[in-house]
């Protein structure tokens, strides 16, 4: 659930209700890479109530939270392309 809220601040929300409104309306195949097991019968992706939502972040522990997605970020960073210039049709 809490890599389902940070998806949802990276696109944008910025409230609590906007958090669960995200989650409630996430693709399936989403929720499914987001950790949202599939109801075996129905195949559905059942999301958390908005109050639980609300919760998670009372309970979360801010810093180690922060050292979490900055170790993600950094181990997942692509290397950037060399900027060499290369020679154009106009370059003459």
């Amino acid at each position: 659930m809490l890599c389902a809220a940070v998806s949802a601040v990276l696109t944008g929300a910025h409230s609590l209700i906007a958090i669960s409104e995200w989650m409630t309306d996430a693709p399936h195949h989403v929720l499914g890479i987001r950790g949202f097991a599939a109801d075996p019968l129905t195949g559905l992706r059942p999301v958390p109530h908005a109050a639980t939502a609300g919760r998670l972040p009372q309970r979360a522990d801010g810093d180690a939270l922060d050292a979490a997605i900055s170790a993600f970020l950094q181990a997942s960073t692509l290397p950037r392309p060399s900027r060499t210039r290369r020679r154009g049709w106009c370059d003459g």
